[in-house]
């Protein structure tokens, strides 16, 4: 399923590690890992006249090439084929480039730097910026976790991502497509999918005592419909109907659940046009200390 993956390196402190984590998507069918270290030219001093030195650049340019050495050393000793490409020019534009160039990529991997609590990770970065521009589908490890999560917890987590998957619904297409991409992760040692949806208390409120009943046992169909749909195709499955706040309630329950990736859509029904502000996926991404796969789908972009 995601036979050629990038991977794009900047040789950070918990680079080396994060990459032996990804190595799990072999369990998925991954055979090449391509390791992308972008020179941000945004960092490199600037002459008001002639730009940037090129010799500071083919110092850079050694310095990742030695660096790289270990990280396909690391590739090569799991089995896979490991590709380097280093370029020079703004990170985020030259990964979505890369992916362009490279018709047969079918995942880009994202990393998350360790920040502060005040500080906010998602918007504006590299991520946020591939998510948004790009094509591919994007996984976003949590290593470190975010939120001040020892190594040995996300080692734990890195010795089987697809133990247990967290498939939140809304209803939306979106969603939908999202779930027809969950079944092609049969053969990945999956030991149970949590399927779950979650009602909108506030929604919920305006509704009479017959109304929400009502809602609440349509929901209860759908989900034992999807649980049925998934156990086709071999997977053990349990089903969650809660009623909160989708964006909070939904980082509690990946928490309880012991997830270990969450697999969602780029947006569902509150998406707004050009930007993941404010969506579950969003939040997921910026404040759940679990890895995220999100699935990109024609039927996740909004319509004119």
């Amino acid at each position: 399923m995601f036979e050629k993956v990038l991977f794009p390196i900047k040789f950070e402190e918990f680079s080396l590690d994060l990459l032996k984590c990804i190595l799990g998507f072999k369990q998925v069918g991954t055979k090449e890992i391509v390791l992308l270290h972008v020179i941000d030219v945004s960092k490199l001093p600037m002459d008001k006249y002639e730009g940037y030195s090129t010799k500071e650049v083919e110092i850079y340019k050694t310095l990742a090439e030695e660096k790289m050495k270990s990280a396909v050393k690391i590739v090569e000793e799991a089995g896979l084929k490991a590709k380097k490409v280093i370029r020079v020019g703004l990170p985020y534009r030259e990964i979505l480039k890369f992916a362009e160039e490279e018709s047969d990529l079918s995942l880009i991997i994202s990393g998350r730097e360790k920040k502060s609590l005040l500080q906010e990770i998602f918007i504006g970065s590299n991520t946020d910026k591939i998510i948004k521009y790009g094509n591919l589908p994007v996984f976003v490890p949590k290593y470190p976790a975010v939120f001040g999560g020892s190594k040995e917890e996300c080692e734990r987590i890195c010795s089987n991502m697809f133990k247990r998957i967290l498939y939140p619904t809304d209803w939306s297409e979106c969603a939908k497509a999202t779930l027809q991409y969950l079944k092609g992760l049969k053969g990945a040692p999956i030991e149970e999918i949590v399927v779950a949806h979650i009602m909108d208390e506030k929604a919920m409120k305006l509704q009479p005592p017959e109304k929400f009943k009502e809602f609440e046992k349509e929901d209860e169909i759908r989900l034992e419909q999807i649980k049925k749909e998934l156990e086709i195709f071999g997977f053990k499955v349990k089903i969650r109907l809660e009623v909160g706040n989708p964006r909070s309630d939904l980082i509690k329950l990946a928490k309880e659940e012991d997830i270990t990736m969450i697999v969602v859509g780029t947006h569902g029904k509150g998406y707004v046009e050009g930007i993941l502000l404010g969506s579950v996926s969003r939040n997921l991404i910026e404040y759940s200390d679990r890895p995220v796969l999100l699935i990109k789908s024609e039927k996740c972009t909004p319509s004119a």
